[in-house]
């Protein structure tokens, strides 16, 4: 894998030299110096790629570290050079008109410097690594092992030694049986070592196709082939003979297809993702339409699967083993001789922990296996063996097959703890911050997220939790053991971030990213907190907000803070003094100081009540999350500042009471805010037209506490201006019925509908359903936690033609819905 913080900080540094050169103005030649340099390591990465594909070089990992603290410098010459012109509020204006002090001068000087130093070494650097890379591009007899893989032939499957896979495969039978005419596409989809081409192997050996189909052909395609190797290996596998091979590709489609003339079952297996589209059409092409046959493909990413023709009912996802079949699995691995059964209870004990830490992925329970066969069995052996069980694992799954752009997102779930419920959008919002995507092809740095975390779901490297009311496409997702000690273990090698021995997140010298784990140790922050970018702070202590607060200046280039209070604090034993000393009641005023600052998260801080002034001249924050502040006042004046400010939560307005408070008609100066999510406690927070101010929303929340209950018909006009509106999400509303306004004349834009936590909610109003024949373009709409609503299914399916997707949950009252509503449960269509 190259490495990820080098390749997107390089895209990232030769982005801004060539976009915003200009402020750059007085150090113009060093920067293109600097910048032409970076082009030649730009190029280097890419063919040390191929180079460290051929074997492990570890040449090429000195040179990496090289490379990425000089790419690290560059960045830190940039981010103080950006920070210099803030400070002095001059902009490109004072950079032009020369030193303005003595104190200029002395900086000027010092970024020279600094940038001749840098260029100097990367001059170096790329006079070591050129004669060494071309010698080992000039090794052509290696080229073949990376270039391509041999088409493997199936193994035989001992059908006594498959564990937990009798309903997939009865499945998979169900879906060849439905096949129809056309041919038909079944996908098997799971990651990797969950046992894809296990099942895929019972398919190919069950006697009872072998009736139905005339042919029945297995091929292991694996990540990069020849399509004429395929092909051939297709037909030596129908005994067709070695001269009528020898024609080009069209010919040996051609020969294909005149050889399957009866029924066929074909079965690729580990199909990947590169330009997967392009030779699945040529290679179909030689597949005549016989009734009933079918191609069954295996594959870590179901969008494979999909772009080959599967359809959502014939895609199969793989489940996890349960304890009882994960400790089956082994015993057969490791007692085979015993007949599957452990001879010894101390054993047992061992073994069952051993198998514990491979979470029911079945290639992990047989690696563990396979170190147990032979071994001594004794329960100390096996306990030294389980020690070192999760570093052997990791060694085994390490994956290398992620797109660049997909390496540094991936590479951030490093930071959370085993077994962490993460919050999707949390991890979106972090990316954005780190600058690891941004806005492109005229979608969102947003919209480019949630594609990031679609893919890495479709790769099965996510498993995904559905306990999220905020998210319906995606929820909390979480990573499987062995995947996470994947992970940790390239974070390290790459120094992505700080973990400490115990894959934890820490803090450290030269971190970029780094996190808080309950407490801290203040000369430790003090230490090693300048370089950081990121700071996450994962059920921290109360008193760390002090250490914090305290530190805030040496934060200077810090772009995400996140920080969750501990839910297990003993906050509430601590007086009103104690409280107040050590930040509990409102952040610190140097805030003010974290000028690069573009994330702020704060979750969990019941006694939070205001947020400082000084967190409105952030003048970089592009989003703004504040969840389980329930003490929260309202927000402070002059938030017409943040104008780079898209995504704010928790937003609180002031009332009468609250002269220092911000008003809604503040954000009518924020042009970039496309999603707000407001909480109203009282009816006072809001007057006539305010709401108006937010006609380019595209998507709102709104939670009405309480004390609110009459905001309901107060706020009925106020919505006809946001017809750009997107997605609308409504908590604690307090009427029997909708309120007038919530009906799709009223939002013809409106593609997400949620309503969750409405407890007198019992009927949508008649004007929710149709208005002037106008039906919802309604493609999500979800229902959460309505005690008391009683509607039918016919009704919404009917008034929302073009519904993807329903979500129910602690609905009890619902009609004839196709699912159980009074748990969870959801329809998609299709």
């Amino acid at each position: 894998m190259v490495d990820a913080v080098v390749a997107v900080a390089l895209d990232r540094l030769l982005q801004v030299l060539t976009s915003q050169g200009l402020q750059f103005i007085k150090f113009d030649r060093e920067f293109e110096e600097v910048r032409t340099e970076l082009l030649y390591i730009n190029s280097f990465l890419k063919d040390a790629e191929k180079v460290k594909q051929v074997n492990q070089m570890e040449m090429l990992r000195t040179i990496m570290q090289d490379l990425r603290e000089m790419v690290y410098d560059v960045e830190d010459i940039m981010e103080d050079f950006e920070l210099h012109r803030l400070k002095s509020n001059g902009g490109y204006k004072l950079h032009c008109m020369g030193y303005s002090s003595l104190s200029s001068m002395k900086f000027y000087f010092e970024i020279g410097k600094r940038l001749r130093m840098v260029r100097e070494r990367m001059t170096k650097a790329r006079g070591r690594m050129t004669p060494y890379l071309g010698t080992a591009l000039a090794l052509p007899s290696q080229w073949p092992e990376w270039g391509r893989q041999p088409l493997r032939n199936p193994i035989l499957v001992d059908e006594a030694g498959t564990v937990g896979l009798a309903e997939d495969q009865w499945k998979i039978g169900e879906c060849l049986l439905e096949a129809s005419g056309h041919l038909t596409v079944i996908g098997i989809v799971g990651m990797g070592g969950i046992g894809k081409t296990t099942l895929a192997q019972q398919i190919y050996n069950d006697r009872s196709l072998k009736e139905q189909y005339g042919y029945i052909i297995f091929l292991t395609v694996s990540q990069s082939f020849e399509l004429k190797d395929l092909i051939r290996t297709m037909l030596r596998k129908l005994n067709e003979s070695e001269d009528s091979m020898r024609g080009d590709t069209a010919d040996l489609l051609r020969t294909l297809h005149s050889k399957l003339d009866k029924k066929y079952l074909i079965i690729l297996d580990d199909v990947w993702g590169a330009n997967e589209g392009l030779w699945w059409e040529s290679l179909k092409s030689g597949f005549p339409h016989r009734a009933g046959s079918c191609v069954i493909v295996t594959t870590r990413d179901e969008e494979v699967a999909r772009s080959m023709g599967a359809t959502h009912r014939c895609i199969h996802h793989l489940r996890l083993l349960s304890e009882e079949n994960g400790w089956s699995l082994f015993s057969k691995v490791v007692f085979e001789r015993d007949g599957g059964q452990c001879p010894n209870m101390d054993l047992e004990v061992i073994g069952k922990e051993i198998v514990s830490q491979c979470r029911g992925l079945p290639l992990a329970i047989k690696i563990a296996g396979g170190m147990m066969v032979g071994k001594e069995k004794s329960a100390h052996k096996w306990s030294q063996i389980s020690k070192h069980l999760k570093q052997e694992l990791a060694t085994h799954n390490k994956d290398k097959e992620l797109p660049a752009h997909l390496k540094p997102c991936f590479l951030s779930f490093a930071m959370f703890p085993e077994d962490t419920e993460i919050f999707v959008h949390t991890m979106i919002h972090w990316w954005i911050g780190e600058g690891f995507i941004r806005e492109r092809d005229g979608k969102t740095a947003y919209e480019i997220g949630e594609e990031c975390i679609n893919e890495l779901f479709c790769r099965c490297l996510l498993l995904g939790s559905f306990k999220s009311i905020f998210e319906t496409n995606f929820f909390n997702c979480r990573l499987h053991d062995m995947v996470r000690d994947m992970v940790i273990k390239i974070a390290r090698e790459e120094n992505f971030m700080c973990l400490d021995d115990k894959g934890r997140p820490s803090l450290c010298v030269q971190s970029r990213r780094g996190g808080i784990l309950r407490s801290i140790n203040l000369e430790s922050f003090e230490v090693n907190s300048k370089s950081l970018r990121t700071l996450v702070g994962m059920q921290i202590e109360p008193s760390v907000l002090k250490t914090l607060g305290q530190n805030m200046p040496q934060l200077k280039r810090l772009r995400v803070l996140d920080l969750l209070l501990s839910a297990t604090s003993d906050a509430d034993l601590i007086d009103e003094n104690v409280l107040s000393r050590i930040g509990m009641k409102k952040l610190p005023n140097s805030i003010a100081n974290l000028r690069k600052l573009q994330i702020l998260r704060l979750y969990n801080w019941p006694n939070l009540r205001r947020l400082p002034p000084s967190v409105t001249t952030l003048e970089q924050l592009n989003i703004m999350q504040i969840f389980g502040c329930d003490s929260l006042e309202c927000m402070p004046k002059a938030f017409s500042n943040l104008h780079n400010l898209q995504i704010l939560w928790g937003f609180t307005p002031g009332s009468w009471r609250h002269k220092d408070g911000c008003r809604v008609a503040e954000l009518r100066h924020l042009n970039q805010l496309k999603t707000l999510f407001i909480e109203i406690k009282s009816e006072d927070q809001i007057v006539e037209g305010e709401l108006n101010v937010l006609s380019q929303l595209q998507d709102l929340k709104i939670k009405a506490s309480n004390g609110s209950s009459g905001l309901a018909g107060k706020i009925n006009g106020w919505f006809s201006s946001l017809q750009q509106l997107e997605k609308l999400r409504l908590y604690g509303l307090q009427g029997v019925t909708t309120p007038t306004w919530l009906n799709p004349t009223s939002l013809p834009n409106l593609r997400h509908l949620s309503i969750v936590f409405s407890e007198r909610l019992v009927h949508l109003n008649p004007i929710f359903w149709d208005t002037q024949n106008v039906k919802w373009k309604l493609e999500v709409f979800v229902l959460m936690y309505l005690d008391e609503l009683d509607e039918e299914w016919p009704m919404i399916k009917g008034a929302m033609p073009c519904l993807k997707l329903l979500k129910v949950q602690v609905c009890p009252k619902l009609k004839l819905f196709p699912f159980d509503v009074t748990r969870e449960g959801q329809w998609k269509k299709g």
